[in-house]
């Protein structure tokens, strides 16, 4: 891999103050979560706030739906049928609600192709943490659909009302912040982060009393 510029690695050393900065004043450890949660989206230096291309040729990766719009077609054909079964039970509103849109290209295709099926929901509802790919999102949409803008809605949590509605998230998982334990034969541990002679750790700590309950829950 390349080395980052002067840029990039400023960036990374702000980062790291702040994370450092919430290890003390937590007592030493933040929660993998915490941390996994300032590193993609701590505002101006995380990886999907921080204002640098992601997606594409000039970015860091590459999806499907970057490549043709052939997947976001294929996903509309499919999601049409989920909502003519919903029309079928309850009422006409239907809705469709994507996680972590990216550069909102998925949202275009399968919009367009919705249209062109008769199937277009009453919303598309976009659940995106970063404000930057928020506006990539918008600009993505008037650029290249801009008459069902009206349509899209951007939400910064789940909605309450989840009735009628279709769910896409495409590699999505992988950018949410997860809480990551270990069930040993003593109790369960958690992954927590730290400094430790000036450098960045991480190390099983025995966790509290809310994830024992979280994993109750699992098992």
């Amino acid at each position: 891999m390349p080395s980052p510029d002067e840029e990039a690695k400023e960036r990374s050393e702000q980062l790291q103050r702040l994370i450092r900065s919430a290890c003390a004043d937590a007592g030493g450890w933040i929660p993998f979560s915490d941390y996994m949660n300032m590193a993609l989206y701590q505002p101006g230096l995380g990886y999907y706030s921080g204002g640098l291309q992601k997606f594409g040729e000039r970015g860091d990766f590459i999806t499907a739906p970057e490549v043709s719009p052939f997947f976001g077609q294929c996903l509309a054909n499919q999601i049409a049928e989920v909502f003519q079964n919903f029309r079928s039970d309850a009422d006409d509103s239907v809705s469709l609600l994507e996680f972590g849109a990216g550069s909102g290209i998925l949202a275009v295709d399968i919009l367009l192709a919705l249209e062109k099926l008769g199937e277009l929901p009453q919303r598309y509802m976009i659940l995106e943490l970063s404000a930057e790919l928020k506006q990539r999102q918008q600009d993505k949409i008037c650029d290249r659909a801009p008459h069902l803008l009206e349509r899209v809605v951007w939400l910064d949590q789940l909605p309450d009302d989840m009735s009628n509605v279709v769910v896409v998230a495409n590699e999505v998982l992988d950018a949410m912040p997860v809480t990551v334990f270990d069930i040993t034969g003593t109790g369960i541990d958690t992954l927590m982060i730290g400094f430790e002679h000036d450098q960045l750790v991480s190390r099983y700590l025995p966790a509290d009393a809310e994830i024992e309950d979280m994993v109750a829950q699992i098992q």
